[in-house]
């Protein structure tokens, strides 16, 4: 499949299963629960890479898996979108990351627990075959989970190149890894609380997510979307501003990444900031019904 590729996206980060277990009742700690548990492949940039598949780009995903049945499983799930999976390397002896949720009837996250070692056992062999990968790239995202030294590798590689980078903070913790790196990146989709970590300013009122979003334009970004929750979305250049209204979905985990992946199909067919927001919205609000 790959050989037929003429131009995709890179996308490069985490890719992990995903259980979660959603009660039916309140928790009652300590004790069984009754509810029901579902397994699904996710990760930042595996779930950004699927969606964009599904919405007709050529897509290449970087990522490590462990040497494992549940490795094996996410290749498979990813591939049926339409993913070139080329890229999702067995870590030998590694385990495949997993990410595991406790949630309320009403999706209410209660407890979560990451198991991702498998995302810091990149090698020089396999950020060289990365880089390689670029050649034919027309847009390159990264998500936090891949170690720094790998953000700065690729960063190097597409900035030399001309290709358009675009960032995602993915957590809080993980936000830490973007900072001194964000020059010269294309776009950058954040919500407050990462927001607040990057520029070390408060982002949660309408005026704090402005005055922030703008410290990372005069870092060298050229367009930021912050989540704003309640605010709604607060997209921006150096040339031009907006709020829009909240979407009807919450831009959370999954929802986020379709979001993510809808702007990032409509960023080469509108320069538009508000049409590149509103087509997020859009896949965001298809994936989450």
């Amino acid at each position: 499949m790959l050989g037929s590729m003429k131009e995709y996206w890179l996308c490069a980060g985490g890719a992990n299963v995903d259980v979660q277990g959603i009660t039916s009742a309140a928790l009652l700690p300590g004790t069984s629960n009754p509810g029901i548990v579902r397994q699904t492949a996710g990760g930042v940039a595996r779930n950004v890479a699927d969606h964009l598949a599904r919405l007709g780009e050529e897509v290449l995903l970087f990522a490590l898996v462990g040497e494992d049945a549940e490795g094996e499983w996410l290749r498979q799930m990813t591939a049926q979108s339409g993913v070139a999976t080329i890229g999702m390397v067995r870590v030998p002896g590694g385990r495949t990351g997993r990410y595991l949720a406790i949630r309320a009837a009403d999706g209410e996250l209660l407890a979560a627990i990451s198991d991702m070692a498998v995302n810091e056992a990149w090698t020089e062999q396999m950020m060289e075959d990365g880089v390689k990968r670029l050649q034919h790239a027309t847009g390159l995202f990264l998500d936090a989970n891949l170690p720094e030294w790998v953000i700065r590798s690729f960063l190097r590689e597409g900035m030399r190149r001309g290709i358009p980078v675009v960032a995602d903070p993915v957590s809080v913790k993980k936000a830490e890894r973007w900072r001194g790196l964000l020059h010269g990146v294309k776009l950058i989709v954040i919500d407050t609380d990462e927001l607040e970590v990057l520029t070390g300013k408060p982002a949660s009122s309408a005026a704090g997510a402005e005055a922030a979003a703008s410290i990372l334009l005069n870092e060298g970004v050229q367009q930021v979307i912050v989540l704003g929750g309640e605010n709604g979305l607060y997209v921006c250049r150096q040339s031009e501003a907006l709020w829009l209204p909240q979407p009807d979905c919450s831009l959370r985990e999954t929802a986020k990444d379709a979001f993510v992946a809808g702007v990032l199909a409509a960023l080469r067919k509108t320069e538009s900031l508000a049409e590149q927001a509103a087509f997020g919205v859009t896949v965001a609000e298809r994936a989450a019904a």
